[in-house]
């Protein structure tokens, strides 16, 4: 427990002038704690350092900690897994979406979890707090994408797998409506 609560607060610390893109413009860290939260509600008895790595996810690729950092304030298959889902901002936005496509097989189990939960967490939000500026068409794209990248990663959480597929059909859903109000 004491090894979790040190990676919230590594965390919020590094995150704590961050936003996210919504209209609410919500804390970063709620992501991060929340990609944590989903792991731990769908699969009770994971590792302490899954969920440790689930909380730092983003803390190479947003914040700028390194894997060395993170091993040695945590330990190095904390450090492992972050490292594994950290995509390097110096690619150009599409090859990095692509890179996590074909890089999804080749995952950790531990990073299959957090890949995993970070898509229901991200898909999610296109219903709670969509990024301003997207339209209908963009957040359909993330879903077909986010579905390609969690495809591989399936096999390690059936919980997680179903939450994705229930908040993918809504957003679905959710815009099938609005076509049909808008045209009808």
């Amino acid at each position: 427990m004491q090894l979790l609560l040190k990676s919230v607060d590594f965390a919020a610390r590094a995150h704590r002038d961050q936003r996210r893109k919504g209209p609410a413009k919500e804390p970063y860290i709620n992501h991060p704690i929340e990609v944590s939260r989903l792991i731990v509600e769908c699969e009770p008895d994971i590792e302490i350092d899954i969920l440790c790595a689930a909380v730092l996810h983003d803390v190479i690729e947003d914040c700028g900690a390194t894997r060395d950092e993170i091993a040695a304030c945590f330990n190095d298959c904390v450090a492992d897994i972050v490292l594994e889902v950290s995509d390097d901002k110096q690619l150009p936005r599409d090859e990095r979406k692509a890179k996590q496509i074909e890089g999804a097989p080749h995952l950790s189990a531990g990073a299959k979890l957090v890949r995993l939960a970070d898509k229901v967490a991200n898909v999610g939000a296109m219903l709670t707090d969509t990024p301003i500026g997207w339209d209908e068409e963009q957040i359909l794209a993330y879903v077909d994408w986010a579905e390609a990248v969690v495809a591989p990663c399936r096999e390690v959480s059936g919980g997680l797998s179903d939450r994705f597929d229930a908040i993918a059909r809504d957003v679905r859903g959710f815009h099938e409506d609005q076509k049909e109000k808008a045209g009808g």
